[in-house]
């Protein structure tokens, strides 16, 4: 009997201490509008977290995991306890009771369920209503847009700014727009507030967000709206404060924008030439040597100028000779707020001609829409008459009647051979011990390869750490022909002089090929060695300034070359300063 009890004794024990997935809410009621903390907890370290499903109530931020742990020692005895708490905060949009489902948690491979657990929603008062009208009338967030109706491959300018006449400590995007149905180009804001009047109601605006939109397909097309989660200093009410106790309390705020909707139209009729280019351009062609010989390299630039959306727009169909080796364009550009501003786009071709003659490349054409008088204008380029001259090697002048006859047709075929050599077969070419030598050849010179490489790999290796140790002063010597170049007023060559400087000490601190360069690259290693951020936003934006002042027109650009001068050995020395 005894030893029944003690069986139910520790059945009871053991159920009366087993841990429990509890759920509470800070408001229950609450009203519509109103921040809701939905807490699940339990009293040990648990894994795995299931969150459940809240049925039409809006989560705004969760799960946010956070643990507590305690230490107590008494009469001798000490103990540890842990407490494991996910909170979710939600909103209501609308009143009723909103039933949330259980959640689940493992603990020791265990799993444990909360409860249901059913939140009442409610009308608000007339007070709160005007609580949360005097929020939104005094934090919003404002969508700008250039343009409403457009035409597919147009391009507009979207704009997010932040109105607010409260005190924020902290604003963090919890939500950003859909662009469906548009290509999307995002341009660099400032982030910092500035004051503006509207209406005779003063603001703090900031631009969080500014992006080029071009339209691909035709249609009502809506911009989502942007949701930010803002955090505002708000003044504590509670009576008995404490001697100590702080004066503010930090209230957290969703806001977001309206939606946007774009009427995008067809482009009227296009002709068949045309292949999305929408704007205003200018178009060049040029060859570098109009007289070469065969087996030169000659080497075709197509140039496009002009705004709207030229970084979209693909290699023209360019009719090359057909005894013109072609080679795929190396592509490159220099874009300006997306296309809004004057941008530049070169697609330069590698040509290699195989046989003499005269040859013509015919000009070819760029149809784009203008978007201002709503017409398809062409621009064609310039025709280019190229003599290729033999290279010294003479040839059967038979073979060279063929080789004219089968070009004139017009045929994809190589040329026939008119004369053979004709060898006798002999046995015994090769003896013994020329077999021997021919044999392991190969396998000496392989050895020979690998001994080279390791030697070379060695030298390179000093070699690569030389420039980077000497990285500094050969930047800095670089900078001296700039400053040759300011005394020439060659204002072209400065600008060039100078990122050819700031790129060239990059390549050589960081052991960077020449043909690796990039923004994202820069990107990348400052971030790998730790350089504040700061100094790489100066290093990136002293190179994009110097590709816009090389063909912005401007009418003070001796002032402008001085400034450029002392930004670039500036940024130069805080690189080397954040690197030792």
């Amino acid at each position: 009997m005894k030893r029944i009890i003690l069986i139910l004794f520790v059945f009871i024990c053991t159920h009366s201490f087993a841990q429990k997935l509890s759920v509470s809410s800070d408001k229950n009621p609450a009203i519509v509008g109103e921040q809701i903390l939905i807490q699940y907890s339990i009293d040990t370290q648990g894994n795995n977290f299931k969150s459940p499903n809240f049925n039409g109530l809006r989560v705004l931020s969760g799960p946010n995991p956070s643990t507590q742990s305690s230490y107590s020692f008494v009469n001798g005895k000490s103990q540890n306890s842990t407490k494991t708490t996910y909170s979710y905060y939600l909103k209501a949009t609308k009143e009723g009771t909103f039933n949330i489902s259980p959640a689940t948690i493992k603990v020791d491979g265990k799993t444990i369920k909360s409860k249901s657990y059913q939140l009442k929603i409610v009308k608000g008062s007339d007070k709160n209503k005007a609580q949360q009208k005097a929020l939104s009338d005094n934090l919003f967030i404002k969508v700008d847009v250039s343009k409403r109706k457009i035409v597919v491959g147009e391009q507009i300018i979207v704009t997010y700014k932040l109105f607010n006449r409260l005190e924020l400590n902290n604003t963090e995007l919890s939500e950003l727009p859909d662009l469906n149905g548009f290509w999307t180009k995002d341009l660099e804001t400032s982030s910092r507030f500035k004051r503006d009047v509207i209406d005779g109601v003063t603001y703090n605006v900031a631009t969080i967000k500014k992006s080029v939109l071009t339209a691909q397909k035709s249609g009502n097309l809506i911009i989502d709206p942007m949701e930010l989660k803002c955090s505002i200093r708000v003044m504590n009410n509670k009576r008995n404060r404490g001697f100590f106790s702080n004066n503010y309390q930090i209230q957290e705020e969703y806001i977001s924008s309206k939606s946007i909707t774009i009427n995008v139209t067809e482009l009227p009729s296009p002709p068949p030439n045309f292949y999305g280019a929408v704007g205003e351009f200018t178009i060049k062609s040029e060859v570098d040597n109009t007289t070469a010989n065969t087996n030169e390299a000659i080497t075709y630039k197509l140039t496009i100028t002009g705004t709207g959306n030229i970084e979209l727009i693909e290699p023209l169909a360019i009719q090359f000779p057909d005894d013109f080796e072609v080679y795929d364009p190396k592509i490159s550009d220099r874009i300006f707020e997306g296309g809004r501003k004057r941008s530049i786009k070169t697609f330069e071709y590698l040509l290699i001609p195989r046989y003499e003659g005269e040859y013509t490349i015919n000009s070819s054409s760029l149809v784009y829409y203008n978007n201002k008088t709503n017409k398809y204008n062409t621009k064609k380029t310039t025709q280019h008459n190229l003599i290729i001259n033999a290279n010294g090697n003479t040839e059967d002048e038979n073979s060279t009647i063929n080789q004219q006859i089968i070009k004139t047709e017009k045929k994809d075929i190589h040329y026939i051979f008119t004369t053979t050599k004709l060898k006798e077969i002999r046995d015994n070419i090769l003896n013994k011990n020329l077999f021997i030598v021919i044999f392991f050849l190969p396998i000496f010179l392989i050895i020979l390869l690998r001994i080279y490489n390791t030697i070379v790999g060695k030298t390179d290796t000093n070699s690569s750490n030389w420039k980077k140790k000497k990285a500094n002063k050969i930047a800095l010597k670089r900078l001296k022909y700039a400053q040759n170049c300011i005394n020439n007023n060659d204002f072209e060559s400065f600008f060039e002089e100078i990122e050819k400087s700031l790129l060239g000490y990059f390549a050589d601190k960081f052991k960077v090929s020449i043909a690796d360069l990039s923004k994202e690259t820069v990107s990348t290693h400052f971030y790998t060695n730790a350089i504040d951020i700061n100094t790489k936003k100066q290093f990136i934006a002293l190179l994009d300034e110097c590709e816009f002042a090389r063909y912005a027109p401007s009418n003070n650009k001796n002032a402008q070359m001085g400034d450029f001068l002392n930004k670039a050995k500036h940024i130069i020395i805080e690189v080397e300063t954040a690197l030792r």
